[in-house]
């Protein structure tokens, strides 16, 4: 970069995975990295909480041998001493399957991504939610209020949105996006995802994941302390997942309800469980889990200097139902942090 220019300006809006691998891929690179994120606490589907001695994530998740480039990006940022490879036990699979998680959990890389950000200047900003996003003749503003009330605009040249379509379209309605882009955008269904993470005394099973058809409303058990140990999180650490549509009764049952409904559907399948042996419980709610489905063309970049970075838009054109996957979104972060930095290399 040329010393006597002026860094680039880059908001970020999310501080999930993507939003901070965009914020220290551009930082590094000389950006002026501004990231504001709604909640209190960064990591978005990949948020902790503490759970005993431990970190642990609200959501379920591991890492996978042929996730190309979150292990390329673990490497790059010196933590793949901390990953350690287990053999996991799937429910109705023949064979063991090899799974990876960090000694701390990952929170050690959505530490690491942060430190990263702010030692190269960036700023992070929490409990900040966007309402609009306007574009001037030079630069972009993203238009924030405060839970005091209180309002901030950061101009920007470029803006990076690392949340669900619909919500970019919502805060985008001002920007003069192309209409089809914009109904693509807004054509992305998603479903809702209801989890509870629950420590027992015992376990029940030595299965790692079992995928549920029935009984609903659980689509996935996941035995996170049959993988990986119990640590120190004071018992077994079991996840139920479920998803649901937003008009479904569950979606806005009292976290006590769904603990219920959920621990029913549980004894189902495992009748020895009794509510005894759960020593702590926690639910987590999250509005655009999934997506249904992949668009016609690529909509990561409807307008210059404006970017999409959702998982939902890590492909397009094909019929692959999306999984939501950490690999592809750090791969389409990748590939948005190399577009704006060859922009800002090219002679002007």
């Amino acid at each position: 970069m040329d010393p006597e220019k002026q860094p680039f300006r880059v908001c970020i809006i999310g501080a999930g995975l993507s939003g901070l691998v965009c914020g220290m891929r551009l930082s590094k690179k000389g950006a002026k990295v501004t990231i504001v994120e709604e909640l209190t606490y960064p990591g978005g589907l990949l948020a902790s909480t503490r759970t005993g001695r431990e970190n642990l994530e609200l959501i379920p998740h591991h890492l996978r041998k042929t996730d190309r480039a979150l292990l390329s990006l673990i490497k790059e940022v010196g933590l793949d001493d901390k990953v350690e490879w287990y053999d996991s036990l799937w429910y109705g699979k023949a064979s063991h399957k090899k799974v990876g998680y960090f000694g701390d959990g990952f929170s050690v890389l959505i530490n690491r991504l942060i430190q990263d950000i702010t030692d190269n200047g960036g700023n992070i900003h929490y409990s900040t939610t966007v309402c609009e996003i306007s574009a001037g003749p030079d630069s972009y503003t993203t238009s924030c209020v405060l839970t005091d009330s209180g309002k901030l605009d950061i101009e920007s040249d470029y803006v990076i949105f690392t949340g669900s379509c619909r919500s970019f379209v919502s805060i985008s309605h001002g920007l003069p996006i192309p209409l089809n882009i914009k109904d693509q955008l807004m054509n992305i269904t998603y479903k809702a995802s209801v989890s509870l993470m629950m420590v027992m005394k015992t376990k029940h099973t030595d299965v790692y994941i079992r995928q549920m058809k029935d009984p609903v409303p659980i689509k996935r058990i996941v035995n996170h302390t049959n993988c990986f140990g119990t640590r120190g999180y004071g018992g077994n650490v079991v996840y139920l997942v479920g998803e649901v549509n937003i008009s479904d009764p569950l979606w806005i049952a009292s976290d006590e309800e769904i603990m219920a409904a959920y621990v029913a559907a549980l004894r189902k399948t495992y009748p020895s469980i009794k509510k005894s042996n759960i020593k702590s419980w926690r639910i987590t709610k999250v509005r655009y889990a999934t997506s249904e489905k992949y668009p016609d063309q690529d909509l990561t970049n409807p307008l210059e200097g404006l970017y999409v970075c959702s998982e939902s838009l890590s492909k397009f054109g094909v019929t692959d139902t999306p999984e939501n996957r950490m690999d592809p979104v750090v791969s389409l972060a990748n590939t948005i942090c190399r577009k704006i930095s060859e922009k800002e290399t090219k002679p002007s």
